[in-house]
């Protein structure tokens, strides 16, 4: 089959220019003459004879468009539309063919090529078929780095919203410790414990984790000042108040904050392991795995800090109040994952005793206790 001649001296587009094109036809006399016609318009173009060569070819090089007969001795243009789909999805594909082979090109044509030019053609349709081919890469292409660039600003926009609700959640954190001195920074430590048992029992999602642990007591944003810093034991009336605090904190939480881990850590930190807990009176392993062990690491810190009706307890008896309470208030795997790591949870302990915001909790304690012992 031959290419008729054409008189056609026109050039590519610009933003076509210097676009990869390989020919491929074993009738070397048609693959020359195209090459040349495709680099007097302006495009990178080179030939080969078979689809071995073509194959070598893709393989070091990405073609913006591979031109390929249909019918050649071994492989086929077939052949190599399948390997050109697999290696270089974004490449188009024209096909050539001969009259004869119009029902294997009817095939190729389902196989997704752009367009099929049968033999003898002129060059102006071949430089219309390729400008074609080329326009709806570029379009195709444009449309892929435009939705690449809207995903990504999409995203930048999330977690732009995202950083800004997590600082308001953690504000509102904050506001608790400010609301109740004697307890101020709990929420780091129980976090800090927290996640120490979290990364030795595993298959936990540690950063969710460890914001509902740094954001278990926001409930407690709604008790009134009073009732938190009551020297005194609370009341009926008072203690349910402060019960209200998990599910408080959970509904605040809950439009901000969309990962059932976080709310249910913050609903259920104080949920037992026999059932006596509150909010919900769950039981045993209906009490999410991440919410059992909050609440033996929300156990530590209330027994080992000072509170406004006691002081606190030394790090020796918490210990043994948590190993007794395995199986009733405790999940008893929790529990010996506690004692398992309990010599790195002391070390935390003893640090934030030297840290200045909880030392400074016990320095206002011993003043207050040197201050009585003075005016008797």
């Amino acid at each position: 089959m031959k290419a008729r001649a054409s008189g056609s001296q026109e050039t590519a587009p610009p933003e076509l220019r210097g676009s990869s094109i390989l020919v491929v036809d074993d009738e070397r006399s048609i693959a020359r003459l195209l090459e040349r016609f495709l680099k007097r318009l302006g495009y990178d173009a080179a030939a080969v004879s078979n689809v071995e060569e073509a194959i070598e070819k893709i393989t070091r090089t990405e073609f913006a468009l591979v031109i390929t007969d249909l019918r050649m001795p071994g492989a086929s243009g077939l052949d190599l539309l399948l390997e050109v789909r697999a290696r270089s999805p974004d490449t188009r594909l024209i096909m050539m063919s001969g009259n004869a082979d119009v029902p294997s090109a009817a095939s190729a044509i389902d196989r997704g090529i752009d367009s099929l030019v049968i033999k003898p053609f002129g060059l102006d349709e071949i430089r219309e078929r390729v400008e074609d081919a080329l326009q709806r890469r570029r379009r195709e292409m444009d449309s892929v780095r435009e939705r690449q660039v809207l995903e990504f600003r999409v995203r930048e926009r999330e977690q732009e919203s995202r950083s800004l609700v997590l600082r308001a959640a953690h504000s509102l954190a904050a506001a608790v410790d400010v609301k109740d001195a004697y307890t101020a920074g709990h929420a780091i430590r129980v976090s800090s414990y927290a996640v120490t048992l979290a990364e030795h029992i595993g298959s936990i999602d540690l950063d969710a984790f460890r914001l509902g642990a740094d954001l278990h007591d926001v409930g407690k944003i709604g008790i009134p000042d009073e009732v938190l810093n009551k020297p005194g034991r609370l009341t009926t009336e008072e203690m349910d108040r402060v019960r209200e605090h998990p599910a408080a904190g959970a509904h605040i939480l809950k439009p901000l904050i969309d990962d059932p881990l976080v709310i249910g850590m913050v609903r259920w930190h104080h949920e037992r392991w026999d059932g006596n807990g509150y909010p919900d009176g769950l039981a045993e392993r209906d009490v999410p795995l991440p919410a059992r062990i909050l609440a033996v690491a929300d156990t530590l810190d209330a027994m080992t800090s000072r509170r406004p009706y006691r002081e606190g307890m030394p790090w020796q008896d918490a210990v043994e109040e948590l190993l007794r309470h395995a199986g009733t208030q405790f999940d008893p795997e929790v529990v010996a994952a506690f004692d398992a790591v309990r010599g790195k949870l002391k070390e935390d302990y003893e640090k934030f005793l030297r840290s200045e915001g909880v030392e400074s909790g016990f320095r206002r304690s011993r003043r207050i206790v040197s201050a009585r012992a003075a005016k008797r």
